[in-house]
């Protein structure tokens, strides 16, 4: 039950021939559409070095293992994780109430279960699908997680069901007798 990739796009380099600028740097973090701390984490750095390199982006960067990690990614993008997003979440949660017609789900598998597996009230859900907002990036982690383990493991319908158990568990220690009931977090 894999993901399917988007359709590759031409690769335009930010790298040239010439030696790596800070200005190429932040080009490439635009490009694979990173936060800044992501694209740190990817890259190796500090703060302390990516301030040292915006103080002068014309400047060529002075780290050779840097600027080859740098010509790599700008030539490889997809060694980058793909992006999910709220959408591929619940597109996996309706094929495995599909795919296991058994799997017993507190509420219909929609983006609104979806956005209290998030954490997040169900009303809240919708307004990602519309894209006039994006969820934050704790919300993200949280979806590459659930996708990873609802993909790669044997038994994704006793993960989701356990899943759901969790839920519950945190939304009875918040108060809450039944949230699948209230569709929203206190």
């Amino acid at each position: 039950m894999r993901r399917t990739r988007r359709r590759k796009l031409k690769n335009v380099l930010v790298t040239g021939r010439g030696p790596v600028t800070g200005e190429q740097y932040l080009k490439l973090q635009e490009k694979l559409r990173l936060e800044l701390g992501e694209f740190q984490a990817l890259m190796g750095i500090t703060m302390k070095e990516h301030y040292l390199i915006t103080q002068d982006p014309q400047a060529p960067l002075a780290d050779p293992g840097l600027c080859l990690h740098l010509r790599l990614i700008d030539d490889y993008p997809e060694l980058v994780d793909p992006e999910v997003s709220v959408l591929d979440l619940v597109q996996t949660v309706k094929q495995l109430k599909r795919d296991y017609p058994d799997l017993n789900l507190p509420m219909s598998p929609t983006l609104k279960l979806v956005g209290l597996m998030l954490g997040r009230n169900a009303t809240t859900a919708p307004t990602w699908s519309s894209g006039r907002v994006t969820p934050p990036h704790k919300i993200m982690v949280l979806v590459r997680h659930l996708l990873t383990l609802l993909e790669e493991r044997d038994d994704p319908d006793r993960v989701l069901q356990h899943y759901c158990e969790l839920i519950d568990q945190e939304a009875q220690a918040r108060g809450m007798e039944n949230i699948f009931t209230e569709r929203r977090w206190p």
